[in-house]
């Protein structure tokens, strides 16, 4: 590969984890904040699990997220 291709695909990679990281905060405070608004009076114990929850939604939505990614650049390398 030459560099302009190496500078390419370095890019792409670094893009995929930007977006990545942005999916998943979006998702985890995007759920947490529409529990809040559903349950505005949780107790702390609630408002953890809420928390906890969204943590692991987000986790899931960020797992796909990379692995349509990646399989997108597995295609256009080919």
């Amino acid at each position: 590969m030459d560099n302009n291709t190496d500078n390419k695909l370095l890019k792409n990679i670094l893009k995929s984890v930007l977006y990545t990281a942005l999916i998943w905060v979006i998702s985890m405070y995007g759920i947490y904040s529409i529990a809040n608004l559903a349950f505005p009076n949780m107790s702390g114990e609630q408002s953890n699990t809420w928390i906890v929850l969204s943590l692991c939604i987000g986790i899931i939505f960020t797992i796909f997220y990379c692995t349509f990614t990646i399989i997108d650049e597995i295609k256009n390398i080919k």
